[in-house]
């Protein structure tokens, strides 16, 4: 009964350096090559749609230089509320506020009136 045991480690012994030899051993390995794509069948083709030539591109408007020539009314009172608004602001709030509203709204004429 005593031999038994001994001729076991041998054998997992001896197996376990036939597995450690089987991992350090690497094979050369093979470059893959790509096969080459079949051709399909092409199917009939439709005829094109007539193309659309682009209209040509206008250059953007700039705003600091081009103004429209027409103010909406809404957009001159705002912009005679604000002049009265300085106005008002340059003497401490104190005075009549028509007279500010018909200063600036002298202002905002003559500033228009130069476009």
């Amino acid at each position: 009964m005593a031999t038994t045991p001994s001729t076991t480690k041998k054998t997992t012994s001896s197996s376990a350096a036939k597995t450690t030899a089987k991992a350090t051993v690497k094979k050369p390995v093979a470059a893959k090559v790509a096969a080459p794509k079949k051709a399909v069948a092409a199917a009939p083709k439709k005829p094109a749609a007539p193309t659309k030539t682009a209209a040509p591109k206008k250059p953007a408007a700039k705003r600091a230089t081009v103004a429209k020539s027409t103010l909406t009314p809404e957009q001159r009172y705002r912009m005679v509320a604000e002049a009265a608004y300085y106005i008002a602001e340059r003497h401490g709030f104190l005075g009549d506020q028509a007279q500010d509203w018909i200063a600036a709204e002298a202002q905002i004429a003559a500033l228009l009136s130069k476009k």
